[in-house]
């Protein structure tokens, strides 16, 4: 009877309120802090990665190191009250976590699970509306691009991490690039779609016996014009016509994110651009 006095008298149990938006965000992610600042957040952002350098205004951050050299100690005297790492970043989560901040881990995924990671930082970060304004506006670019894709359907080599000069290893992308689905959008094929990676290096035979109608080359900005012209020639030995051999710099075909419209509509160009 006593302790169902005592339970009747005790005040009801108050739901623990959860902490506003942060204010003070640490982004070691390119694709992150891009997207932090598409969504007006970039005053919030404390630190950058060393390897975040769009929108323009990154340059100005202070950087506290990368996927494998991240600050612990700088990023702590920063007093952050989120970090957005990489999911593979175990050892830095944990160390976070054990001193009470924050950690929102990302993983690099196709365009749908990049488009889901938007929507669910915004909802993180206090700005749903506009993480879904910004999802919506790039489903939009999608549909536009798709409209204008033609029957034929090339297929498309991209390449990313070659040395110049040299046809002797480099890597493309598999089913589960982003790339792949940018690509399918534009109406084209990834030669290499049938494979369930996200990238890995194929010989050069087997690129020769695909027969790729483009070849698509990233690179990291900016790119020397007599680094651009020898890649070209270099991919020129394998018999493909110089207008189908393409040379890209931007650096949205090699960050996933907010400019998905913009790389979309790129390829577009490229694929229809075929004769």
């Amino acid at each position: 009877m006593v302790v169902l006095v005592l339970a009747c008298c005790s005040p009801p149990r108050t739901k623990r309120e959860s902490p506003g938006p942060p204010q003070r965000i640490v982004s070691v992610v390119p694709t992150v802090t891009e997207t932090l600042f598409a969504l007006g957040l970039g005053e919030t952002i404390v630190a950058v990665g060393d390897y975040d350098h769009f929108p323009p205004e990154v340059e100005h951050k202070p950087r506290i190191g990368g996927l494998i050299n991240p600050n612990v100690e700088k990023i702590i005297e920063l007093h952050p009250d989120l970090v957005i790492s990489y999911g593979s970043q175990d050892v830095l989560s944990e160390r976070l976590q054990s001193l009470g901040v924050q950690v929102f881990p990302f993983r690099h995924g196709n365009v749908e699970q990049t488009l889901r990671f938007i929507l669910d930082l915004g909802r993180r970060v206090g700005t749903e509306d506009r993480a879904e304004q910004l999802v919506a506006g790039i489903r939009h670019s999608f549909d536009e691009v798709r409209a204008v894709a033609t029957a034929n359907r090339p297929k498309v080599f991209l390449v990313h991490d070659r040395a110049g000069g040299t046809l002797g290893s480099f890597y493309t992308i598999g089913s589960r690039a982003f790339q792949h689905d940018l690509i399918e959008i534009a109406g084209g094929l990834n030669v290499f779609g049938e494979v369930d990676v996200e990238t890995f290096q194929p010989s050069l035979e087997e690129v020769i016996r695909r027969k790729p109608d483009i070849i698509l080359e990233t690179l990291s900005p900016p790119a020397d014009p007599q680094e651009v012209e020898q890649r070209k020639r270099d991919w020129e030995r394998l018999g493909l016509p110089r207008e189908r051999i393409y040379i890209e710099e931007e650096t949205y075909l090699l960050v996933p994110g907010p400019r998905f419209g913009l790389a979309a509509h790129r390829i577009s160009e490229i694929v229809r651009g075929i004769r």
